[in-house]
């Protein structure tokens, strides 16, 4: 029988499913990416207009916009993906630019070459454009530039789960889109996060007036925006991302940052950076001394919302720099600073992707008589269950499974099972060890007071009695104590001490045999 056991074994074991990557989100599983070119995400949006001035005309950007002026204009995004990559639920990352709202673009080489690494990694990732235009100058006015960055980066996330529902062109898992950026791209990405009610949003975004014509004597009223997904394409869908990475970025009240569940968010940022405030403040503050009028809100950076998150109970993971300046994740020219990538994809892998620990049940105390054992985890924790066994042989059909059977063999000097989970996105869970002792018996005592048998808790091998245990309750010599064996329970031991003011009631319907 023991031959035949072997035999199955042996086939099965070549028959097993085969094991996913163990690096997935971790390291650069992937050598190269591809990459889908300006894919169109949001329709005849409302941007507005250019409004002239001492200021627009020098720099061309456009930092004085008639907010009562608007052109519609169509967003598009790149999408990377992993080449060769067979995984058909995968992660997405939606990266935006930085800029101040008043400059950038989605082919800047730093947010890109972000996209590259990450899809290295196993995620999709895509660069997108948002809408351009602020006026400076007001700080009401201003507000609605980063709440159309907003609504553009919210339209990025229907974008994909519109297809996951649909024709899945790009393999997403709707229920893991994440968001993040740099600089005004992070205040895209961490107003996803937290400005998600109706009741959060500033006044000015609403029904608006400013100064127009000759000298601004006259005055024109700036349309509604409308609400958070009320603007783009695949409206039915919510915007809001599941994630987000902040490099340099903030928010206009950490208010809006409310309970445990809200997004996680991992953060960047620079104690030396004068354009966004590492604490609170006024961004821009390398310039705005020089610019006659200039009038933006405070802002709240990296530090409060890091604190806010800890009252709240948030989990958040913040990297805090010194002498970094804004471009907090960019060591050259061309280069990133190399904790940047492992930062974001390590914390979305750690929160979001990796399965739970998985407990191994099952005697880790076995007797020679009984080799054959089976062993379980957890059921629905995980897509796919890496069993390893030293010194036995499986001899289940699917190793890929909660629960396996082994046969144990007792010329090997070790016997272990391991027990690696991966989720449905082929992260890779930690590690589950037993070690198995194999003898002809065992000494198991009790080692509580009055309490049922069948607790395994008050058993020495943290185990009920099996047929191959010499079974002892050492004496109370203080007051007597009782063990009660329930109903309906029937136990085979190969000794049996009971020690001095020890009772085991045993009903008529249960039996404890001694074989000596």
């Amino acid at each position: 029988m023991r031959c035949l056991l072997i035999f199955w074994g042996i086939i099965y074991t070549f028959f097993s499913f085969a094991q996913p990557p163990n690096n997935r989100y971790v390291s650069p599983l992937f050598s190269t990416v591809s990459e889908t070119t300006n894919v169109l995400f949001s329709s005849n949006v409302p941007i507005p207009n250019p409004g002239g001035g001492f200021y627009e005309t020098l720099t061309g950007y456009p930092l004085n916009v008639d907010e009562f002026s608007l052109t519609n204009v169509n967003l598009y995004m790149n999408i990377f993906q992993p080449s060769g990559d067979t995984l058909s639920k995968r992660p997405v990352v939606i990266i935006c630019f930085g800029g101040g709202f008043i400059t950038g673009s989605k082919d800047h080489w730093s947010i890109r070459l972000i996209a590259q690494e990450l899809a290295k990694r196993g995620f999709v990732t895509a660069v997108i454009d948002y809408r351009l235009g602020m006026n400076i100058f007001d700080e009401d006015l201003s507000v609605r530039a980063v709440y159309r960055g907003v609504q553009d980066g919210r339209s990025a996330v229907r974008f994909f789960k519109a297809d996951a529902a649909g024709s899945n062109t790009f393999k997403i898992d709707p229920d893991q889109i994440y968001i993040g950026g740099h600089s005004a791209g992070a205040f895209v990405a961490t107003h996803n996060a937290y400005l998600d009610k109706e009741s959060e949003r500033p006044a000015s975004t609403y029904v608006w007036t400013q100064g127009c014509g000759f000298w601004d004597l006259s005055t024109c009223n700036c349309p509604d925006q409308g609400c958070l997904d009320c603007v783009g394409n695949n409206k039915t869908f919510n915007g809001q991302a599941k994630a987000v990475f902040s490099l340099a970025g903030a928010v206009g009240f950490t208010s809006y940052m409310e309970s445990a569940t809200d997004p996680k968010i991992v953060m960047f940022h620079s104690q030396d950076d004068d354009t966004v405030p590492y604490n609170s403040g006024q961004p821009f503050s390398s310039v705005s001394g020089w610019i006659v009028g200039f009038d933006l809100p405070d802002v709240y950076g990296s530090l409060p919302m890091s604190q806010r998150a800890d009252v709240i109970n948030l989990p958040d993971q913040f990297y805090s720099y010194n002498n970094r300046g804004h471009d907090v994740h960019e060591q050259t020219s061309s280069s990133l600073y190399n904790d940047i990538i492992p930062g974001i994809s390590n914390w979305f892998y750690e929160e979001l992707l990796k399965p739970i620990q998985h407990p191994i049940e099952g005697l880790k105390y076995v007797c020679e008589s009984s080799l054959v054992q089976t062993y379980h985890t957890v059921s629905n924790n995980a897509a796919y269950y890496d069993w390893k066994i030293t010194g036995g042989t499986f001899i289940t059909q699917n190793t890929n499974s909660t629960e396996i059977t082994v046969l144990w063999d007792l010329t090997e000097p070790i016997h272990q099972i391991k027990l690696t989970p991966y989720s449905i996105w082929d992260a890779k869970g930690e590690e589950t060890l037993i070690n198995i002792s194999i003898a002809e018996t065992f000494v198991n005592q009790w080692t509580g007071t009055n309490a049922a048998w069948e607790n395994p808790q008050f058993w020495s091998l943290l185990m009920l009695p099996q047929s191959c245990h010499h079974v002892v309750f050492p004496s109370h010599p203080i007051s007597p104590i009782q063990i009660q064996v329930s109903e309906n329970q029937n136990y085979i031991i190969k000794s049996l001490n009971i020690g001095h003011n020890v009772n085991v009631h045993i009903p008529a319907l249960s039996s404890i045999i001694v074989q000596n």
